[in-house]
């Protein structure tokens, strides 16, 4: 009797195409349900997502702690660097934010409640320049009264009282937030620690569950693509916060030194919004400028303005440079265009990440281009 030759492969393929329209459909008409539920998955593992991305900002300095107790001459320095680098890394970190808690945060707190006290002159500036403008016939065609009464409705004593009520009666839910936000920080910390020191394990598991999973050419490509995106990654965040923080301290010096009021707290807005080439530091000085009139006058914010603008071109052209090194080596252009749409599709994370996937993609499409010349030269 004929046996009767099956052909796995041929029925197994196919079966995968059944099962995969069957699983898109499912995807689609419960869009919803999958949508919370994955929510709901992204919401417990937050910690660990946290924890990994922490670790991977801190790999740098670790790294480089680590080198230098290795090249000590004691065994049992030696013999435990990472442990060693690991725990003084943290330390570090710790102290950091000790002082921050202690000294910069109340001076912040205090210039914020300063500030909220010129509310008040701003609203009764911003009116009677409305006020102004509209006697001068500037505002004929718009429904002034309208807006003026839509735009100050949610500030009405009545729903201020209304919204401390329904935060007073949320107390409950407030503190479960916080014992979980406790909870999932010293859980994040814990995370970073371990993916820090067993960071050579889970590397080789990765990589050795990439070879054997993927075909030799895929592997060796991806894997040579995760190695740029890294260097790209890496050294751009690397070196924006430490721009920032060199931008952030000189800022808040010049505006101390031009006796501004607030200068702590527009000098550390100065550095943060440094992070976000071009609009950052646009946007913080036109905040610092428009701050500066209120509290004091317009020679003094004018004053700012020009100081901050010079900052700006020394950063641009004297510490930046220094700092990146060329490390993008993107058009102008090509920086507003991308910090506009990852600013309009995912906010103030896509502004500071546009940037660096721009410079990716570009390398990306710079190889394909040249590979595609070389197959046309070859033919």
């Amino acid at each position: 009797m004929q046996k009767i030759k099956i052909d796995w492969n041929y029925w197994f393929t196919r079966f995968l195409f059944v099962m995969a329209i069957i699983i898109g459909f499912k995807l689609i008409t419960n869009y919803q349900v999958i949508s919370d539920s994955l929510a709901n998955l992204l919401n417990v593992l937050s910690p660990f997502i946290i924890g990994f991305i922490f670790a991977y900002l801190l790999n740098g300095a670790q790294k480089r702690l680590e080198n230098l107790f290795q090249k000590t001459q004691i065994s049992f320095i030696t013999k435990h660097s990472r442990g060693i680098s690991v725990l003084i890394l943290y330390l570090i970190i710790f102290y950091l934010f000790f002082l921050v808690l202690n000294y910069v945060v109340p001076l912040m707190i205090d210039n914020l409640v300063d500030l909220l006290g010129l509310l008040p002159q701003f609203y009764n500036y911003l009116m009677g320049l409305i006020t102004r403008l509209e006697y001068e016939g500037v505002f004929e065609s718009l429904n002034l009264e309208e807006f003026l009464q839509n735009l100050t409705a949610d500030f009405s004593p009545e729903n201020l009282l209304q919204q401390w009520t329904q935060a007073l009666t949320s107390l409950g839910v407030i503190t479960k937030s916080l014992s979980s936000f406790v909870l999932n920080s010293f859980l994040t910390l814990i995370i970073s620690v371990y993916a820090l020191l067993f960071k050579d394990g889970i590397l080789s598991f990765i990589d050795k569950l990439g070879q054997k999973t993927l075909s030799e050419k895929i592997y060796l490509s991806s894997k040579k693509w995760m190695s740029k995106t890294h260097t790209i990654f890496y050294k751009f965040i690397s070196s924006r916060f430490l721009d920032a923080c060199v931008i952030g301290v000189l800022a808040s010096v010049i505006l101390y030194a031009l006796d501004v009021p607030f200068a702590l707290t527009l000098g550390i807005l100065t550095g943060v919004c440094n992070m976000i080439p071009y609009f950052g530091s646009i946007f913080a000085s036109i905040v610092t400028t428009i701050i500066t009139f209120f509290s004091a006058d317009f020679q003094l914010a004018l004053t700012a303005l020009i100081s901050l603008l010079i900052l700006q071109q020394i950063d641009g052209n004297i510490i930046g440079p220094r700092i990146m090194g060329g490390a993008l080596d993107l058009n102008p252009i090509i920086i507003i265009i991308s910090i506009t749409v990852g600013g309009a599709y995912f906010g103030v994370l896509g502004m500071f990440l546009a940037v660096p996937i721009a410079a990716i993609l570009k390398i990306i499409m710079m190889n394909w281009l040249d590979e595609l010349e070389g197959n046309e030269l070859q033919e």
